[in-house]
């Protein structure tokens, strides 16, 4: 099987573009720093309790009219601006979200019709499960299954006001009027483009998250609520 890029929706093998190797498998490091304190065997540690992103060099390849795929991948390649969604058929069922980070330099190859080079991309550490994009539907309580090891922070959409329980966890919502988006990850509460945190409350003050395993969601007095889990792996 050849190992194919799709960046931002577009496989790279449009441009006859594939890849070597297994990079798509490296795994980003904790943030743990070690502190040496003199005259005390061992060292202490301070845990971050986050992934860092990770810098993974992707050695490409085009096989055929070198000179015209190359540069149309470049100039597709150019055009992007900030993280964009990267998948690999290596691993169908994920992607991730990167940035092209380095000048792409080609090593050409006999009569310049093929050649290789390498894509660097900068990846947040975060492998995104497709199946944590649906959009999932609360009528009145549900039990959602993560599948993962990691702790994920769901998005939640909800229409009236009430409040809505995630496991030991309530959000009551005070003012709404129309479909009031909660990002658990960034911790805003907005309705369009209009900021709704001062109308959103959390018990102790703690952002909700669906922990690995079962989950328990409930509502009470809100008028419908869905979804978005948002599982992720490394």
């Amino acid at each position: 099987m050849k190992q194919i890029l799709t960046v931002s929706g577009k496989p790279l093998s449009d441009f006859l573009t594939f890849y070597d190797g297994s990079e798509w498998w490296r795994v980003p490091q904790k943030d743990v720093q070690f502190i040496t304190i003199p005259g005390r065997s061992g060292d202490l540690t301070i845990d971050g309790n986050r992934f860092m992103n990770i810098s993974i060099p992707f050695n490409c390849y085009i096989h055929k009219d070198f000179g015209r795929n190359f540069s149309d991948l470049v100039n597709y390649l150019s055009s992007l601006t900030g993280y964009q969604r990267i998948e690999s058929n290596e691993e169908p069922d994920v992607f991730r979200m990167g940035q092209i980070v380095a000048d792409i330099q080609p090593n050409m190859g006999q009569f310049n019709r093929r050649g290789t080079f390498t894509v660097e991309i900068n990846f947040e550490p975060q492998k995104w499960l497709k199946s944590g994009e649906m959009l999932i539907e609360v009528n009145n309580s549900i039990t959602l299954h993560n599948p993962t090891t990691k702790k994920a922070l769901p998005k939640l959409f909800v229409t009236g006001t009430g409040t809505v329980r995630i496991n030991n966890s309530t959000i009551t919502v005070n003012q709404n009027t129309g479909v009031l988006v909660i990002d658990c990850e960034s911790g805003n509460a907005y309705e369009g483009t209009i900021n709704r945190n001062n109308d959103v409350e959390y018990s102790n003050n703690e952002i909700p998250v669906l922990n690995p395993g079962d989950n328990g969601i409930d509502f009470t007095g809100v008028t419908s609520l869905s979804v978005v889990p948002r599982w992720w792996k490394i």
